[in-house]
């Protein structure tokens, strides 16, 4: 009978590098760029893509022995960078610059491709690295910028882009010194920081992108509630009702809760601000939940009820520091108040009177409510609850 022999299977670093860039490049587009379609996920699955193309090239021309081929995927490598800050840029809603995008993508890889197997290419290969750190840097700064997301989110590619930068920096001094090392030795460091640099990027920026579009949450359709309450106050005219109200309730430093807080602690929160809003009004009342840190709503009672709501409500969502002792966070919140007696059944005009109130209460210190006044002012007797 014939034996039957075992051939060891072996993976390499190489090979564990396709490995990661190709689940991390499914991850992005299957969890960011399909499941939430904009500009920017679009931007970053094409970042992924033509990273995971980049390293299938990269890891082919070393088999082959290829230079050209490989400088050629090093280039398409240092592309990700630059498509990363442009994406986070129109994240934050900043206009997109495009001309430094694609001088970076033509240039880098042309240039490497002709320097390719000559003395130049190390020399070349680290200058084209400082290129891109710049790029790096800019993505750290856009993620700094990023002040309505928690830092827990973003802190993974942070870290990533500032050790990019600092690696291309010292490589770019290293270049400076004679430290005796052949030029075979300092080709294999080149790569082995390549693929290094190619595996952490790719997990950090999967995890801060993914963790960044799944986090913010759509926003809430507010044309049905909006409809709605203004076609009560309508039919409160017609009966020449003057009881009812606006009520413009927000979150106090909602910005600085979301940095003091982990992404999972300010969503709880956030849903406890609602949950006490739903609870304490009553039944009668329609809140209408505009973004995360602000409700508007419609609420019917004479003057001495609708006090009593605010002073009840303002007290329940004071009360979220005990649920959330462990962090030591205190919460509170700011009303505007707007009534029909004085400005009329419109509802924007009531809740465009109760918003200006709201804010005019926050600028104040927060944790109070305002009444506005027919002349568009707020009411000084009723500074606080």
């Amino acid at each position: 009978m014939r034996e039957l022999t075992h051939t060891a299977i072996s993976v390499d670093v190489m090979t564990s590098m396709v490995a990661v860039v190709t689940v991390v490049t499914v991850v992005v587009i299957g969890l960011a760029t399909l499941a939430r379609p904009s500009r920017a996920t679009i931007t970053w699955g094409a970042a992924f893509a033509l990273g995971m193309l980049g390293t299938y090239l990269w890891v082919g021309g070393l088999q082959l022995q290829e230079p050209r081929l490989t400088a050629g995927a090093s280039g398409l490598l240092l592309c990700f960078e630059p498509l990363l800050w442009l994406g986070l840029r129109m994240h934050r809603g900043a206009r997109p610059l495009w001309w430094p995008l694609l001088a970076f993508m033509v240039l880098i890889p042309t240039v490497l491709v002709l320097a390719a197997g000559t003395p130049a290419f190390q020399v070349t290969f680290r200058l084209s690295f400082l290129s891109a750190s710049v790029f790096a840097g800019l993505v750290a700064w856009e993620l700094i910028r990023l002040r309505t997301v928690s830092r827990d989110i973003t802190m993974p590619l942070l870290l990533a882009a500032c050790s990019f930068v600092v690696v291309a920096i010292a490589g770019a001094v290293s270049v400076l010194l004679d430290n005796g090392v052949s030029s075979g030795e300092q080709l294999s460091v080149l790569r082995g920081v390549n693929s290094v640099g190619t595996v952490v990027t790719s997990i950090c920026a999967a995890f801060t992108l993914v963790l960044l579009v799944r986090s913010d949450r759509v926003a809430p359709a507010t044309g049905d509630a909006a409809a709605r309450a203004a076609r009560r106050l309508r039919k409160a005219e017609a009966q020449n009702d003057h009881s009812w109200s606006v009520l413009d309730v927000r979150l106090d430093d909602p910005l600085d809760l979301r940095e003091a807080s982990t992404s999972t602690g300010y969503a709880a929160i956030v849903e406890r601000f609602h949950s006490d809003i739903e609870e304490v009004l009553p039944a009668s009342a329609d809140a209408d939940r505009v973004d995360d840190s602000r409700s508007i709503i419609v609420i019917r009672g004479s003057e001495e009820e609708i006090r009593h709501h605010i002073r009840a409500l303002l007290q329940r969502i004071s009360a979220i520091e005990h649920d959330a002792g462990a962090s030591g966070i205190r919460v509170s919140a700011s009303i505007g108040w707007a009534s029909a007696s004085a400005w009329g059944h419109d509802y924007d005009a009531l809740a465009a009177a109760a918003g200006a109130a709201s804010a005019s209460a926050r600028a104040d210190g927060g944790d109070r409510w305002k009444r506005a006044e027919e002349n568009g002012s707020a009411s000084p007797a009723t500074l606080e609850a």
